[in-house]
């Protein structure tokens, strides 16, 4: 009778001879576009992140550079030039921190904060976020303390640390996200927020206990470079999405051979990936030689690559619940064994789908009879006074190009928000709320109120957010205005 032992055995065995057998084959183009196509649903995500993290821990001429264990935040608005992020926000200042917990573990504390919306929340190298989370929301008004250790961390921890305090990473690699929320454009208002990034701390244990235990400042941290796998010329890289071929499978590999990018070792469908991209030459432990692939490799790869592509954004504009023409996007039953879904987050909208319990978002790619958003035309979006979209926080609704990024506009106005509505910058007539989207400026003053910009040639979309959201705003149940073109 055999044992489960000796089962497990002969079927590992025979795994092994079959990748073995396989291995031993000449690649086909069939095969080799088979493997570019799957090398890409899996690691596009991975790959925007390791291409974020090379900007924020090691690109010193990056204008995100702060080194890793080290929060680093904008200071003020981001502009349209900014592209190292696909959908950013234009209602909070963002702030990132790289963590590196191979070494040691992380400490963050955060003061007291009243009447802003903040956030800090933290996602692994696959973008599946930490079930920790700090911010208004969740800890109003704080003070908090944390300590964030990695999946292999067994040491001892400083004894004023309760169990309540200590939080496991299941990577090595971690991101931390933080937002404070701009009430208002004025300079008084940007005051005030970049007083609250200066009280939130984030550092390294060590350094927080040779600091006395105290709250440093963000800038005050001590810039540590961060020290992974790089090729030359990757800073030039400056939209991993569009990467081609081979190219793209530089940044595959360079994942791989990260080990601070921990891989999920219970993971089949991922472990027999790995196999065959061997085939290719990507495999840890060693570096990808491109040349090494025949040319006509190459181009099937290629090929691939390009499939692949067209099937992720397919899947992103698919997924979610249709909210009267819009798709909504939230992490409510999406699966990380999705790859094609995680694939277009990756390219789409980096560290997406972010936690519902903090926020979530929809995409409109449409208008309200279904074709497609162009600069060449004029839209409105109306608002019933009495139904806007239920959020305990705010809501905010930017515009983007078709890649994702912000349109560049005279006014540098990237969204309407709730916080505009509140203070009176809004125009409101006969309980409706009117926002005008088109390239050319409106002459009527009202109009230019609720004025938001659109670009002159090609397409755009939309992607609001709903910060604090009710149900009907990942349910799909919320009657979401149509974007209405002006005949």
């Amino acid at each position: 009778m055999w044992t489960r032992m000796r089962f497990v055995a002969v079927l590992v065995g025979l795994v092994c001879g079959r990748a073995a057998a396989q291995e031993n084959k000449p690649l086909t183009l069939a095969e080799a576009k088979a493997i570019g196509k799957e090398a890409f649903l899996w690691g596009m995500h991975p790959v925007a992140i390791y291409h974020l993290r090379y900007n924020t821990a090691q690109n010193e001429k990056s204008p995100r550079f702060g080194g890793v264990n080290r929060m680093h935040w904008d200071r003020k608005p981001m502009h349209a030039s900014d592209r190292t992020a696909t959908t950013p926000n234009a209602t909070t200042l963002y702030g990132s921190g790289v963590l590196d917990l191979s070494k040691e573990p992380v400490v963050i504390t955060v003061p007291e904060i009243k009447d802003h919306y903040w956030s800090i929340q933290f996602a692994d190298n696959y973008s599946r976020w930490w079930p920790l989370n700090v911010g208004s929301q969740f800890n109003a008004p704080g003070p908090l303390r944390r300590l964030l250790v990695g999946p292999n961390w067994n040491e001892k921890v400083p004894p004023e640390f309760v169990g309540a305090d200590i939080m496991q990473s299941p990577s090595d690699f971690a991101i931390a996200i933080g937002r404070v929320a701009l009430t208002d454009d004025t300079p008084e208002e940007l005051k005030i927020v970049n007083g609250i990034q200066d009280s939130i701390t984030l550092m390294s244990l060590s350094k927080w206990i040779a600091a006395g235990k105290k709250p440093v400042k963000p800038e005050d941290v001590p810039v540590t470079k961060g020290n992974y796998p790089t090729y030359p010329g990757m800073e030039n890289v400056k939209e991993p999405g569009k990467l081609k071929g081979v190219e793209f499978l530089r940044w595959v590999s360079l994942v791989l051979n990260d080990p601070t990018f921990t891989k999920q070792e219970d993971g089949y469908a991922e472990r027999m990936a790995f196999q065959r991209f061997e085939r290719l030459g990507l495999k840890a432990g060693q570096p990808f030689d491109p040349d090494k692939l025949p040319a006509e490799i190459r181009t099937a790869v290629e090929e691939g690559i390009d499939e692949a592509r067209a099937e992720a954004t397919k899947a992103f504009h698919a997924m979610g619940q249709d909210m009267n023409g819009w798709r909504s996007s939230t992490d409510i039953g999406y699966k990380d064994s999705d790859w094609k879904l995680r694939a277009g987050y990756g390219m789409f909208a980096v560290l997406g789908p972010v936690p519902s319990r903090s926020h979530t978002g929809a995409f409109g790619l449409n208008d309200s009879k279904g074709r497609p958003l162009s600069g060449e035309y004029r839209y409105t979006i109306t608002f019933d006074m009495n139904d806007l979209p239920p959020v305990t926080e705010f809501w905010e609704m930017p515009l983007y190009d078709r890649d994702a990024y912000f349109v560049d506009n005279p006014i540098n106005r990237y969204s309407i928000n709730s916080y505009m509505l509140k203070r009176g910058k809004l125009h409101t007539e006969n309980g409706k709320l009117v926002i005008y989207v088109q390239a050319d400026e409106p002459k009527d003053a009202n109009q230019k109120k609720n004025w938001l910009p659109a670009p002159k040639i090609g397409g755009f979309q939309f992607g609001p957010r709903f910060y604090g959201p009710h149900a009907p705003l990942f349910d799909g149940s919320y009657h979401m205005p149509g974007v209405v073109r002006v005949e």
